[in-house]
């Protein structure tokens, strides 16, 4: 976890992670956007989801380190 972030999660924050992780789920399989789409495709998503947080993450790092 970040420093000087609570590692510690409430039971009513993970709940409220496992709704929205239910929520996505929900998005990438229900065939709104892609139509019936395959495991592999759904993979994808989530890694394509992963990549953008991780890209994010770090441009807010440097920000912050620039900042100091």
């Amino acid at each position: 976890m970040e420093n000087g972030r609570n590692d510690e999660i409430t039971p009513y924050r993970m709940g409220q992670i496992m709704k929205t992780a239910a929520h996505v789920t929900e998005m990438i399989v229900s065939g709104k956007t892609l139509y019936h789409p395959t495991y592999h495709e759904c993979e994808m998503v989530v890694e394509l989801v992963s990549d953008a947080l991780k890209k994010g993450k770090e441009e807010y790092r440097r920000k912050q380190d620039v900042s100091k």
